[in-house]
């Protein structure tokens, strides 16, 4: 799970650059004080921040601990208790104590002197303990407030709340965190977070308020999210009016012309680069894929990699990924073969590379080589669970290849145990085993159910034309056999409807 800030960054909102050795006396100390208890504790936070400053959180750790835990605590000057309860909740979140970090967060955040600083610490101790609600409670307070600090939250993270509360149906919660952070015109650089703002104005309809989700719809400029949204009659109301608005094809060119300037303007970032190339596969531009990494290959090449791109080992074999996708799409499957051989050999996170060998694994299971698909797979360490359902569903697919019933049993049963990490790709095992009616039956239960449909519905749709191997085809053959059917065609026309867009499908 990405966090969305660092612990660094957290002390510096809240500590300040000069608290490394400096003498830090609270508000309020010298203070004349009504009680011996409240001088007392006084003294003793005195001493506490004297020793934060000196950099010994060791022994301030306690220290506040006793005094936030003294019935004189209350007695304190409201100034000095907030700073005293953010404080230790910085400590605490330092020594990754982050229930503890989160308790004393949720207190100093209850302060009329709270700061944008300790609501964003309260918002990573909230992260960390996976209260998805309160975290949005703290992206909305911090978009209202101090919307400058938005820019210290990875824009991964604010996704990653919105997506677990969709999940879990707190919808309210969700519709304030998202709307405060349009109302503070937050910007996440490349439209890939666009879809927080489809997923707002698909709230904003169900509250009647379509005025306003057309407004919100108004900043969308990622293609894939408009597409979702005029295939999806629940967006009917603000797409109808404006298909202008909606040009998938438009909004594309746009996207492509916005990643260009990045990488002419970052020219030591292959982040950028990348980027570029995932634009450009989609609209089959396949040469240009390849000849815009050229460099980057020269450089690997040459041993100069890591110096020529400040993101070079993180982004290289990503690089390479896309590269052998758009030789496969041109049909170029050895070439494909050896470009994704390269990015699996090299570590991802430091590690063991484990998307591209399940990546280069599910490259041989399309071209019917399962040994040498087995032979791809790596044994990974920590999966999220989507990872784990893409595993699964490559060694399904070499079971298949394989003739091994007992694997075939083995991996469908994780599958479909656990579908709901990954829908689409349950569907996918479904139409790899031929289990026509089960996916049919899957389809119609995708396109029923709100969360699931937009999904189902861009599956769907009608894309450009790429080389397919004999075993791709017979996978299209089945999906078309299923999305034909009179069962799911009555559905699909309850919910949303069927286009053709001169685009490469989606990758799921």
């Amino acid at each position: 799970m990405n966090r969305t800030i660092t612990i660094a960054v957290a002390l510096g909102l809240l500590l300040g650059a000069g608290m490394a050795g400096a003498s830090i006396a609270p508000a309020g100390v010298g203070r004349a004080q009504p009680s011996a208890e409240v001088s007392e504790a006084t003294l003793q936070l005195k001493q506490a921040f004297s020793d934060v400053g000196n950099g010994d959180n060791k022994k301030a750790a306690p220290e506040l601990d006793k005094v936030i835990a003294a019935p004189s605590f209350d007695q304190l000057p409201a100034e000095l208790r907030f700073q005293t309860l953010y404080v230790a909740a910085v400590i605490a979140l330092q020594d990754k104590q982050y229930a503890k970090a989160h308790r004393l967060a949720i207190r100093a955040t209850g302060f009329d002197q709270a700061t944008g600083a300790a609501w964003t610490v309260r918002l990573f101790a909230a992260l960390y303990t996976s209260d998805n609600p309160d975290a949005g409670r703290c992206v909305e307070a911090i978009a209202k407030q101090w919307p400058d600090q938005l820019d210290n939250v990875r824009p991964q993270g604010i996704a990653q709340i919105h997506f677990a509360l969709r999940v879990a149906h707190e919808d309210d919660v969700d519709r304030a965190m998202l709307k405060a952070l349009f109302d503070a015109n937050w910007q996440a650089g490349y439209s890939d977070y666009d879809i927080l703002w489809r997923d707002l104005a698909l709230l904003q309809i169900e509250h009647n308020e379509g005025k306003h989700a057309a407004t919100v719809a108004q900043r969308i400029r990622n293609a894939h999210v408009a597409l979702s949204m005029r295939i999806d009659k629940r967006f009917d109301p603000i797409t109808r009016g404006q298909p202008q608005a909606f040009d998938v094809d438009h909004l594309l060119e746009a996207q492509i012309q916005t990643a260009r300037a990045q990488v002419k303007a970052h020219p030591d970032q292959l982040r950028s680069v990348q980027r570029l190339q995932d634009l450009l596969i989609e609209k089959g531009r396949n040469a240009e894929v390849l000849s815009i990494s050229d460099a980057a290959v020269a450089h690997a090449e040459r041993g100069d990699g890591e110096k020529t791109y400040t993101d070079f080992s993180e982004a290289y074999n990503w690089v390479l990924n896309q590269r052998s996708l758009a030789l496969a799409h041109e049909g170029r499957w050895d070439d494909a073969v050896r470009e994704m051989t390269r990015a699996a050999r090299r570590p991802e996170n430091g590690g063991l590379n484990v998307s591209q060998s399940i990546n280069l694994a599910g490259l041989f299971t399309d071209l019917d080589q399962p040994d040498k698909a087995a032979a791809a797979i790596v044994e990974p360490g920590e999966m999220s669970p989507n990872g784990h359902m893409q595993l699964e569903y490559v060694r399904l697919q070499i079971a298949i290849e394989k003739n091994d019933a007992g694997s075939i049993a083995r991996h469908m049963a994780y599958l479909q145990e656990h579908r709901t990490d990954d829908i689409a790709t349950w569907q996918r095992a479904l139409l790899k085993h031929g289990d026509l009616d089960a996916a049919a039956a899957l389809l119609i239960q995708r396109l029923q159910a709100p969360d699931w449909r937009s999904g189902a519905l861009v599956e769907m749709q009608h894309y450009a034309h790429s080389e397919q191997t004999p075993t791709m085809k017979t996978m299209d053959q089945r999906w078309n056999a299923v999305t034909s059917r009179p069962d799911v065609q009555a559905t699909l026309a309850k919910v949303g409807r069927v286009e053709r867009f001169d685009i490469i499908a989606p990758a799921y």
